[in-house]
């Protein structure tokens, strides 16, 4: 039904807006809602699986508004014999007639790329078939086949929306470093870069993903979620007291062909090793909950950074007995991911969602035990949610520089679809977004800068948006607001 387009962090978020359809693909929701999306088969788990599954795809089934000139991509939960990806075993068509294209393959992700743009308003169905196979043989169970609907051209850059490490800002903001400053990061941690849209594989790599230590570069592996995370790991542990900076490069591109404008770096300095296990900290339901809508996602949040990588349709699972529901899973490049089933659960019914020990944290350590919980259906929700309140009001004066901002909504929503911005003139003001256990609430905290200084000035006027579906996918709730700050 829908998927997130940004981000929040459990320690910083840094939300973007982009007003315009980005290189990503965009889902549409029951009402208006329009948000970039993965689909995710999860009819065999990858763990199980006798063959290679499909666990991403963009566009995703059903979305609308995919930009012409973008280029459609399969991820597979392992790596597969590049020899068997080709013009027909993946294939693009429109009605009864094949989209000349070319494709190909990086490590788990094809790509097929049409050798002209796409028709306006006009339905594409792609098909991965049973042809591809795993380097042992073992085919793809059967094919594998979505559908969307394009819209206009994208000419958007892709940007970074957020990156691991990160919190604390310098003040001023340099625009091009916005994530400077974190410091303790544990040694054997990951580096993570999240794009404001779904990349290009074949552009994120050694070269366009780096990490130095001084001018020394860091030896390390680069990966790629298939959507818009993307991966440093070091190939040894970092250096203890150390400042350390990541750059992504303007050869990192979208997949309609549009690169960074410019370098993107950030830094940090490290401190001791972590050895703690994530955990689960929040369930949408939660335990033993009744009457949760048939039509409902199910989501789950950590109490740290996740790694990409290991949030997938074989760590991620939903089950009515001993039968597994196909969904999508989606992940918010942080720490929240959400299980959306294909479709609606059967009323009156008891089901099980699991969150495996294959997933780990971004330092490699994997979640201690199995984490399940259980809850019951009711009725279908067929109401879009609203904002209720915010906190600063509309108009609000004499706000004093250390708030924090709070929107209130009139139902659960997916944090997963949050956008939220808070602007002062063309200034971007970061922060950390969190919400309550109930999913009704958010709470944007604006970033303290070096030596604890506040991130919103005296006698100043802010502009505060926010965006959002609820569980459902019914939205979103929107709303745009400005405060005034006390002299």
């Amino acid at each position: 039904m829908k998927k997130s387009l940004y981000f929040s962090l459990a320690i910083l978020l840094v939300s973007v807006l982009l007003a315009v359809v980005g290189c990503s693909s965009s889902s549409t929701s029951p009402a208006t809602s329009t948000t970039t999306s993965t689909s995710v088969n999860t009819s065999v788990p990858p763990s199980s699986a006798p063959g290679p599954v499909v666990t991403i795809t963009n566009p995703n089934e059903g979305d609308t508004g995919t930009p012409i000139n973008m280029s459609v991509s399969a991820t597979f939960d392992a790596a597969v014999n590049p020899s068997t990806i080709n013009n027909t075993t993946f294939v693009l068509t429109q009605g009864a007639n094949v989209v000349p294209s070319t494709v190909s393959v990086y490590g788990k992700v094809a790509v097929l790329n049409p050798t002209t743009d796409l028709a306006r308003d006009t339905v594409y169905t792609a098909t991965i078939t049973s042809g591809v196979t795993m380097d042992s043989g073992v085919p793809l169970a059967s094919d594998f086949t979505w559908s969307f609907t394009t819209g206009e051209t994208d000419t958007v850059t892709p940007t970074v929306v957020n990156t691991i490490p990160s919190f604390a800002v310098t003040i001023p903001v340099d625009p091009n470093n916005p994530f400077s400053g974190s410091i303790n990061v544990p040694l054997n941690d990951s580096v993570v870069a999240v794009f404001s849209e779904a990349m290009d594989p074949f552009t994120i790599n050694a070269n366009t993903f780096t990490l130095k230590l001084g001018s020394t570069p860091v030896q390390g592996i680069v990966s790629f979620d298939g959507d818009n995370t993307a991966t440093f790991t070091p190939s040894a542990l970092l250096a203890q007291n150390s400042t350390y900076t990541a750059t992504i490069t303007a050869g990192a591109a979208c997949l309609g062909g549009n690169a960074l404008s410019q370098n993107f770096s950030w830094s940090f300095t490290t401190g001791a090793a972590q050895s703690t296990s994530p955990t689960v900290v929040s369930t949408y339901p939660a335990q033993n909950a009744i009457d949760l809508p048939i039509n409902s996602s199910v989501i789950a949040s950590f109490s740290e950074a996740i790694s990409a990588m290991s949030i997938n349709s074989g760590t991620f699972t939903l089950w009515q007995g001993i039968n597994n529901v196909s969904g999508t899973v989606t992940f918010d490049g942080i720490h929240t991911a959400t299980f959306d089933p294909l479709e609606d659960l059967a009323v009156g019914t008891t089901y099980t969602a699991k969150i495996s020990t294959g997933v780990t944290d971004i330092a490699g350590i994997h979640v201690a035990s199995d984490y399940t919980w259980v809850f019951t259906t009711g009725p279908a929700d067929t109401t879009a949610p609203t904002v209720l309140s915010t906190s600063p009001a509309d108009g609000a004066q004499g706000i004093t520089n250390t708030t924090t901002i709070t929107v209130t909504f009139s139902e659960a929503v997916d944090p997963t679809t949050l956008v939220f911005t808070l602007e002062q003139g063309n200034n971007m003001i970061f922060g950390s977004s969190t919400f309550n256990n109930n999913l009704t609430i958010m709470t944007f905290t604006p970033a303290m800068g070096a030596y604890q200084v506040p991130a919103l000035t005296a006698n100043t006027t802010y502009t505060a948006s926010v965006s959002v579906t609820d569980v459902v996918g019914y939205g979103p709730a929107k709303q745009t607001w400005s405060f005034t700050t006390a002299p």
